[in-house]
């Protein structure tokens, strides 16, 4: 969706939609002032530890807000600042106003989130997840089944995460690096995908496209698809207290055998995704993006070499500098398992893959292969006999977690979620 395009039957509240931006990480620090510089209302919910009182003493001893270091563009760099109206703790202070609610969290943090707000939502809000996988959809049916049902919400997952950016000074500077130029969006209802993307749109001023239904990102290319298939291409051979020499740069050094095993990955991906398309009659086959179209169609022009997925990786600005999750062991490294390219991409979203596929009836070789393989390092048991049924599917953020056993039960909404909040 363009944000220059008019639609008619969707009218966006006037002159501005107040926008509350929940939490005040590395993103929040650039959409406040970001938001609040384009005319914007933007309140502030910060209901993790202290973090609300801190946002507002720097707000207090800088009465411009948060300073924007902007370096989007490297040969016109600029600079800028903005306050939101109101920073609380206190959910019933900022989101009975908010028209919409922008959510840059971890994806756990998703559900203790979704039921601090929920007795405080006015009508016809839109809740905007991001990252829209891990289970966003499913954590939502779950908290806000009786609310949805009845028009009165809509929860909206995008994808990519828009910025890239860091804080400099708590509450007070951020270095902005980046804002991706497109973006997906799926919702529930599904039918609320395009006002939402409308809405989107016009706020980030960047295009939006609307997605048939949440499967759609929950099968996106994206880290889970990246990440397990690298490690497993570098660290195949892996064994319990391996010390390795140094800690390889994770994407200057992506190599073939690793680009095999991601592509195996998004083919299953694909696979699935085109079975869901002709079993439940919903969506395009192309809503689905195979990876390396995924990576070329968000990085651009930071890729100094497109003729391979492998040289995608290896050649592309947006991915320098950044090494293999791997900690200290004397004079060596070793694979870091707490770390969130395991403790995250594997049972939020590589795991929704395999869980999808299941109830699609479609098999995976490569990400049984590779979530086996890791799976025993972490100390989990996801998969089991081929299936996504081991112990600790209860840890994942996959259908199965949430009582759903048949394809027609996650795509149309016919499980004890939803029924359960009727």
């Amino acid at each position: 969706v363009d944000m220059s395009e008019e639609d008619k039957s969707y009218s966006y509240p006037t002159p501005f939609p107040v926008l509350c931006v929940v939490g005040a990480g590395n993103a929040s620090h650039v959409f406040i002032p970001l938001f609040a510089s384009q005319g914007y209302t933007v309140d502030v919910y910060a209901g993790y530890g202290d973090e609300a009182e801190r946002l507002l003493k720097a707000t207090e001893t800088q009465p411009t807000g948060i300073h924007v270091c902007d370096r989007r563009n490297p040969g016109k760099k600029r600079e800028f600042s903005g306050k939101p109206r109101m920073i609380s703790k206190n959910p019933q202070d900022v989101i009975p106003k908010a028209d919409a609610i922008i959510m840059a969290l971890p994806s756990f943090a998703f559900r203790s989130v979704f039921e601090e707000i929920k007795p405080h939502l006015k009508p016809h809000t839109i809740i905007y997840g991001m990252p829209g996988q891990g289970g966003l959809d499913l954590v939502a049916r779950e908290v806000f089944g009786k609310i949805i049902a009845r028009g009165k919400l809509t929860v909206a997952g995008i994808i990519p995460m828009p910025l890239n950016c860091r804080i400099l000074e708590f509450g007070k500077k951020v270095d902005f690096a980046s804002l991706k130029d497109s973006y997906e969006l799926a919702a529930i209802p599904s039918d609320q995908a395009a006002p939402a993307a409308k809405l989107l749109s016009r706020i980030l001023r960047r295009n939006v496209q609307p997605l048939s239904h949440f499967a759609a990102i929950a099968l996106h290319a994206s880290n889970p698809n990246i990440h397990p298939a690298r490690l497993y291409g570098l660290f195949s051979d892996h064994r319990e207290g391996k010390v390795y020499k140094e800690n390889p740069l994770f994407y200057e050094t992506f190599d073939e055998k690793s680009a095999e095993w991601a592509q195996k990955v998004s083919d299953e991906r694909i696979k699935v995704w085109r079975e869901i398309v002709r079993k439940m009659k919903i969506g395009e086959v192309n809503e689905v993006p195979q990876l390396k179209e995924y990576v070329m169609a968000i990085y651009g022009d930071q890729i100094h070499d497109k003729s391979s997925l492998a040289s995608v990786f290896s050649t592309n600005d947006g991915f320098k500098g950044f090494r293999c999750p791997m900690k200290r062991v004397g004079d060596g490294w070793t694979l870091n398992f707490h770390n969130r390219y395991f403790i995250e991409d594997i049972p939020e979203g590589f795991c929704v893959y395999k869980g999808i596929a299941d109830l699609a009836g479609v098999k995976t070789p490569a990400i049984d292969k590779i979530l086996g393989f890791f799976q025993k390092f972490m100390n989990f048991e996801f998969i089991k006999d081929g299936k996504l049924q081991g112990r600790d599917v209860g840890r994942t953020k996959a259908p199965q977690a949430f009582g759903i056993t048949t394809l027609d039960e996650y795509i149309n909404g016919t499980s004890r979620i939803s029924q359960s909040k009727l």
